[in-house]
């Protein structure tokens, strides 16, 4: 993997981490997310329009925008869901595992192949996203993996992780088409109106105000990191295979470990610390993977 584009992701990473963290920390998550959405559209309308009148944008591009909206609104969805009923610790890892989805999907879909090196990194990405399920390294601890997996929480941070799969790719191919931050934006417009109108059916007017007065200085800096995070990894994708791309940014979970850990005083177990660190080597070893 290239250099520019291995920084792009690493700098995601944290980011990413962060405003996962303050999701996390919100009291209604679906509420939060659809004000983050509205945030976000408002704080880069500016940029968008500029660069609306400055590129050749065609109509045939709307069903690039409308697909990559609906991938990414299942999985905004489901990692809001994930996070009602898991830890940071334990959802975020999960979710961040598209890597598991991706090298398959990409041959399939876009023809896309990794070395050998690559498949090493993959696995190991794989094998410590799942020690991280374990309780201890005991035979009840190993028992208790199926519980753990079967959880709400898990179910649905695996679902998000697949979303995360299935619009790296769209976003791949939809980036070779048109300019990558008007894409990412029209596209986030869209999950913006039907978030929001999915978040006025569910809840009332009375839940929307108290989560905006509660957290209004986080859901901003979650509308603007999401968009920040991931005009980053677009750049990435414009150099660089998807599969790296995604088995990289699964180095996001020690940064989300940490901070269930530090900010939310999440337990941080053994296996846990094991699963992170096996991630880590093979998070690094996509550098040198061709």
């Amino acid at each position: 993997m290239d250099k520019l584009p291995f920084i792009l992701v690493l700098i995601s990473i944290f980011t990413h981490a962060y405003w996962n963290y303050l999701i996390k920390s919100s009291e209604n998550k679906h509420i939060f997310t659809a004000l983050s959405k509205i945030a976000e559209t408002a704080i880069f309308a500016i940029p968008a329009i500029y660069f609306f009148t400055v590129s050749d944008f065609k109509v045939s591009f709307l069903w690039l925008i409308h697909v990559a909206a609906l991938i990414t609104f299942f999985n905004y969805f489901f990692l809001s869901s994930a996070y009602k009923y898991g830890d940071l610790s334990l959802v975020y890892p999960v979710s961040r595992s598209s890597i598991i989805f991706l090298p398959v999907l990409a041959y399939f879909f876009i023809g896309e192949t990794v070395d050998t090196v690559g498949i090493v990194a993959i696995v190991l990405i794989i094998l410590g996203t799942f020690i991280m399920h374990l309780d201890s390294f005991d035979k009840k601890g190993v028992r208790s993996i199926l519980s753990n997996i079967g959880n709400k929480g898990s179910v649905y941070a695996l679902l998000a992780a697949l979303a995360v799969a299935g619009y790296t790719l769209w976003d791949k191919v939809s980036v070779t088409k048109m300019e990558p931050f008007l894409y990412f934006y029209l596209y986030t417009l869209v999950i913006a109106v039907f978030y929001n109108l999915f978040a006025s059916f569910k809840f009332s007017k009375l839940e929307v105000k108290s989560e905006w007065q509660k957290n209004r200085s986080k859901i901003i800096q979650v509308g603007f990191f999401n968009s920040f995070t991931y005009i980053l990894v677009l750049t990435a994708l414009t150099m660089s295979k998807a599969t790296y791309v995604g088995g990289l940014r699964q180095l996001s979970i020690v940064v989300g470990a940490f901070l269930g850990y530090k900010l939310l005083n999440e337990n941080l177990s053994k296996p846990k610390i094991a699963g992170i660190l096996i991630s880590i080597i093979g998070g690094s070893l996509i550098y040198i993977a061709k």
